[in-house]
C-alpha cells in the first residue's frame, strides 16, 4: 500500500513538472510570436540588411531619378506646329482667307551644349551610385556594430548576473553574522548598499541588450522588426594585422566621399565650359507649306539666330559665377582629402591604442585579477581576510571581465569604422563593400 501511495505521488509531481513545462513553452510562443527562433551570423545579417533597409532602397531610387533627368537634360524643345490664315474679306469664313500657311519649326541650343549637358548628367548619375555606397557601407557598419553590441552586452549581463549573486550571497552571510553576534550593522548596510548597486547594474545592462537588440531589427530594415534571432558568430579578441598602407592607398582610390568630392569638381568645369558657350548663338529651324489665292503650290523656310547682346550683364555674370563655383569645388575637394585621411588617421590611432589595451588585459590585468581573486579565496577558506575582503577581490576580478568586454567591442567597432572609410572588409579580407 506505502508503495502504490508512493506511485501516485511520483505520477502526480511528474504531472504538474508536464504541466508547467507545457505552461512554460505556450507563453516563450506567446512571447516569440509563435516563431521559432533562427541563428544568424554577421553575414547573414548583412545580406538581409541589403535586401531591407529603408535607406538602400531610397539610394537605389535616386539612381533610378537621376537617369530620368540624363534623358530629360538632354531632349531637345518641343516643336511648335502653327497654322495662319491672312487676307480674310469682311463677313467671310477663314476658308476664304487668300493666304494660308501652316508651318512647323524647331528651337535647340548650340550642340556643344548638349555634350556639355549630358557629360554633367552623367556624373550626377555617379554621385548617385557613390551616394548609395556610402549608405551601403553606413549600414553595414550599423548592422556589424550592432551585432556585436548584442554580444557584448549578452556577456555583461552574465558578468552582471555573477556579481550580483555574489553581493547577494555576501548581504545573506552579513545578516546571519549580526543576527549571531559576530557582524556589525554597518557591514549589514554596506551589503544592502551593494546589492541595490547590483540589482540596479543588472536591470541597467538587461535593458541596453534589449535595446541593441531592438536597433539592429530596425537597422536590419521593413518586416524584422518582429523576429527574433540567435547570434552564431562570438565576440573574440583576434589581431587582424592591419596595413595602414593599403588602407591609406584604397582610401583615396574608393571612398565615395572623395569621389563625390571629385565628380563635384568635374561638374564645375562643365558648367564653366557651359557659361562660355552661352556666348554662342541658339537656333530655330522652320519650314512652311503655303496657299495663295487657291494656289496650294508654295512652301518657305526659315532660320533664326540668337544674338548674345546682353552678354555684358547675362553671360558675364554666368562665367564669373561658374569661375567662382570652379575654385569653390576644388577648396572643398582638397578639404574632403584631408577630412577622410585625418578621420582614417585618428580611426588607425584608436585602434593600436585598443589593441594594446586588449592585450594588457590578456597578459596582465585578468592573470593579476585571478591571481588576487585565488589569493583572497585560500585566504578567506583559511579565515585570514573578511568576507568583505574576499567580496572586493571577487569583485575586481568580474570588473576586470566586464572591462575586457568593453574594450573588445571598442576594438570592433573601430574596425568597422575604418571599414566604412577604406571599403575593405578588415576581418575577411574580401573585396571592397560596394
Amino acid at each position: 500500500m506505502g508503495k502504490r501511495v508512493f506511485k501516485l505521488k511520483f505520477i502526480g509531481v511528474h504531472m504538474n513538472r508536464i504541466y508547467v513545462l507545457s505552461v512554460v513553452v505556450l507563453l516563450q510562443s506567446l512571447l516569440l510570436g509563435q516563431e521559432e527562433l533562427k541563428k544568424i551570423s554577421v553575414k547573414d545579417a548583412i545580406e538581409i540588411g541589403m535586401r531591407n533597409n529603408p535607406e538602400i532602397k531610397s539610394a537605389l531610387e535616386n539612381i533610378s531619378s537621376s537617369k530620368g533627368r540624363f534623358w530629360n537634360g538632354i531632349s531637345l524643345q518641343q516643336p511648335e506646329i502653327s497654322f495662319s490664315y491672312e487676307y480674310v474679306p469682311i463677313n467671310m469664313n477663314l476658308n476664304s482667307a487668300g493666304e494660308k500657311t501652316w508651318g512647323i519649326s524647331q528651337s535647340f541650343e548650340f550642340p556643344t551644349n548638349y555634350f556639355l549637358k549630358g557629360s554633367k548628367l552623367n556624373k550626377e548619375e555617379d554621385i548617385a551610385v557613390n551616394r548609395l555606397i556610402i549608405v551601403k557601407r553606413f549600414v553595414i557598419n550599423k548592422i556589424k556594430s550592432g551585432y556585436y553590441k548584442i554580444l557584448a552586452k549578452q556577456k555583461q549581463v552574465e558578468l552582471a548576473e555573477e556579481n550580483y549573486k555574489i553581493v547577494e550571497d555576501f548581504f545573506k552571510k552579513a545578516e546571519i553574522r549580526e543576527n549571531v553576534g559576530e557582524g556589525t550593522n554597518l557591514e549589514k548596510l554596506t551589503a544592502k548598499v551593494q546589492l541595490s548597486e547590483a540589482v540596479n547594474n543588472l536591470e541597467v545592462i538587461r535593458n541596453e541588450l534589449k535595446s541593441a537588440s531592438i536597433d539592429l531589427k530596425y537597422t536590419l530594415g521593413n518586416g524584422e522588426h518582429d523576429k527574433n534571432y540567435i547570434l552564431k558568430d562570438s565576440l573574440v579578441f583576434i589581431d587582424y594585422k592591419i596595413d595602414s598602407d593599403i588602407l591609406y592607398k584604397n582610401t583615396e582610390l574608393e571612398n565615395p566621399q572623395i569621389k563625390i568630392a571629385e565628380l563635384e569638381n568635374e561638374i564645375a568645369s562643365v558648367e564653366k565650359g557651359l557659361a562660355w558657350t552661352s556666348l554662342l548663338p541658339n537656333f530655330n529651324l522652320a519650314y512652311y507649306k503655303q496657299t495663295l489665292d487657291g494656289d496650294n503650290g508654295f512652301y518657305g523656310a526659315s532660320l533664326g539666330i540668337s544674338i548674345p547682346l546682353w552678354f555684358a550683364m547675362d553671360q558675364r555674370g554666368k562665367i564669373q559665377e561658374a569661375v567662382a563655383n570652379k575654385s569653390k569645388s576644388e577648396s572643398e575637394l582638397l578639404l574632403m582629402r584631408n577630412e577622410i585621411n585625418l578621420k582614417l588617421k585618428r580611426a588607425l590611432l584608436e585602434y593600436e591604442n585598443n589593441v594594446k589595451l586588449i592585450k594588457m588585459y590578456i597578459d596582465e590585468i585578468q592573470p593579476q585579477a585571478e591571481e588576487v581573486y585565488k589569493a583572497a579565496l585560500k585566504n578567506y577558506d583559511a579565515g585570514e581576510i573578511s568576507y568583505l575582503e574576499y567580496l572586493q577581490a571577487k569583485q575586481l576580478l568580474v570588473n576586470s571581465k566586464y572591462n575586457y568586454v568593453n574594450s573588445l567591442f571598442n576594438y570592433y567597432q573601430t574596425i568597422f569604422n575604418m571599414e566604412e572609410i577604406t571599403g575593405i572588409n578588415l576581418i575577411d579580407k574580401s573585396e571592397p563593400e560596394n
